[in-house]
C-alpha cells in the first residue's frame, strides 16, 4: 500500500464532513465494522454529509491533513486520499492490542491539544468509576450490584465467603464479554471456572477445590485489573443467559432519546449474553412475558426505560458530552433488575430486534446529532467572522 496519497481538493458546494475514527490496519476493508461505516455513508449522502474514516496517527500537522477513507459507489471500494481534518470526529475505533490502544490515545491526544476537534461521542471511564458514579444517583443505588476490585487471591476468597461461593470476574476496562469468569463451589470443594478467553471462544475449567482454581484464575489475571461482582442467575427458564441492550442516543436538539431495547439470548453454556460471543438478539417484551408472564414484563420494560434516561444523564453530567450510550441490563430469576454496563461507542446489531425503525434509527441518529452540531459551529464561526470585520 502506498504511503503518498492524492491531496483531495474541496469546493465552496461540498456538503459538510463527518470523520469517522478508525484504527486502520493492512487489511481489506481497512478498519473494522465496514458494514456500518458503509451504511453511514450511504445515509450521510442523502442528508448532504460526506463520511471520511481515518486512523488518528495518520494526522499530519504540518498542513493539517489525515489519510481519509472515502466509500467509492464506481468502484466498490474504500479509497484514501490526503484530506483536511474534519472538524466533528465519531470515534468507531477498536483497537485489539495495547500498543495500538495507546497509539490510538496519543495520537488523538496529540490532535486535540493542536486543533479545535470536536468529539461527538465522549469516553467513559473505566467500569469502576462507572458503577461508583452511578450508585452516588439514589434511583439508581439498588440497580447496581455489590463491586469490588480484584486484589489478589485473598480478596476473592472473602468474597466468595460473603457471597455464596460464587463471583462474576470481569476486566475493569474490558469489552465485548471478552476475558470474563464466573466462579463456582461447589459444596464438596470442588470448583468451576467458565468464561471467555481474548478472542471470546468459551472455556471451562474444573478445579479439585478452591485454592487451587483461584491460584489458576490469579496467573490467568496476571497484572490487568479486574472487579468482583455476586454470580447472578441472569438465565431464562432454559437455563442460557440474557439480558437487556438498551441504546440511548441524542436527537437533533441534543435531547437523549431512547433508540430501542433488545433482548440478547446467550448460546446455551456461555456466562455472558454479548453477540460477540455467539449470541442473539430477540424482541424485548416478548422474552420478558415469556419469562415472567405479561405484566411484569411490561413493568421490567418500563423500569429499564426509566433508568436509561437517568444513567444517560448523570454519565453525561460526570464525564462529559455524549452522543450515544448502550446500557446493559440483567434481571434474575426474582424478576430484579441489575445495571451491568455502560459503553460509549455501542454496537447496534441488537436494534433489529428492538421494533420497527430502530435499527434504521440506530444509525440515523449519530449523524443527525453530528449535522446539528456542525451547523452550530458554522453559525458560531460566521458570528466571530462578522465581529472580526467590525
Amino acid at each position: 500500500m502506498p504511503d503518498i496519497f492524492p491531496v483531495f481538493k474541496f469546493n465552496s458546494a461540498a456538503p459538510d464532513v463527518l470523520g469517522i475514527l478508525v484504527s486502520e490496519r493492512d487489511m481489506l476493508p481497512p478498519f473494522a465494522e465496514n458494514a456500518f461505516l458503509r451504511r453511514l455513508d450511504r445515509i450521510g449522502k442523502k442528508r448532504n454529509l460526506r463520511i471520511v474514516a481515518f486512523a488518528p496517527w495518520t494526522w499530519d500537522r504540518r498542513d493539517g491533513t489525515v489519510k481519509g477513507w472515502t466509500w467509492a459507489d464506481g468502484e466498490n471500494r474504500w479509497v484514501s486520499s490526503r484530506q483536511p481534518l474534519p472538524a466533528v470526529v465519531y470515534d468507531r475505533t477498536w483497537p485489539e492490542t495495547d500498543d495500538e490502544k495507546r497509539r490510538c490515545r496519543v495520537a488523538l491526544r496529540r490532535i486535540r491539544e493542536n486543533t479545535k476537534l470536536t468529539l461527538l461521542n465522549g469516553r467513559l471511564p473505566h467500569k469502576g468509576k462507572v458503577y461508583e458514579s452511578l450508585a452516588a444517583i439514589g434511583t439508581l443505588r439498588k440497580l447496581i450490584p455489590p463491586t469490588a476490585l480484584y486484589r489478589g487471591p485473598d480478596s476473592l476468597s472473602e468474597w466468595l465467603d460473603a457471597y455464596g461461593r460464587t463471583a462474576f470476574l470481569k476486566p475493569i476496562a474490558g469489552s465485548k464479554g471478552r476475558r470474563v469468569v464466573a466462579f463456582t463451589e461447589r459444596r464438596d470443594g470442588t470448583a468451576t471456572l467458565t468464561g471467555r478467553l481474548n478472542d471470546n471462544r468459551p472455556f471451562h475449567i474444573e478445579a479439585a477445590n478452591r485454592q487451587e482454581a483461584i491460584a489458576r484464575l490469579d496467573r490467568w489475571i496476571g497484572e490487568r485489573s479486574y472487579l468482583m461482582q455476586p454470580l447472578l442467575e441472569l438465565r431464562n427458564e432454559e437455563g442460557d443467559p440474557f439480558d437487556l441492550r438498551a441504546l440511548m442516543q441524542k436527537d437533533a436538539d441534543g435531547r437523549w432519546t431512547l433508540t430501542g431495547i433488545a433482548a440478547r439470548l446467550g448460546a446455551p453454556g456461555s456466562v455472558t449474553a454479548n453477540l460477540h460471543g455467539g449470541g442473539t438478539a430477540a424482541p424485548a417484551l416478548a422474552t420478558l412475558a415469556r419469562q415472567f408472564g405479561d405484566v411484569r414484563g411490561r413493568k421490567l420494560l418500563r423500569q429499564a426505560t426509566d433508568a436509561s434516561f437517568t444513567i444517560a444523564s448523570g454519565l453525561e453530567t460526570s464525564f462529559g458530552r455524549m452522543a450515544e450510550i448502550g446500557l446493559d441490563y440483567g434481571i434474575d430469576r426474582n424478576g430484579k433488575l441489575w445495571f451491568l454496563e455502560a459503553n460509549a461507542k455501542p454496537g447496534r446489531s441488537a436494534m433489529a430486534s428492538a421494533g420497527a425503525g430502530a435499527a434504521r434509527a440506530a444509525a440515523e441518529r449519530p449523524l443527525i446529532y453530528a449535522q446539528s452540531i456542525l451547523l452550530r459551529l458554522a453559525t458560531t464561526d460566521n458570528r466571530q467572522s462578522a465581529c472580526a470585520d467590525r
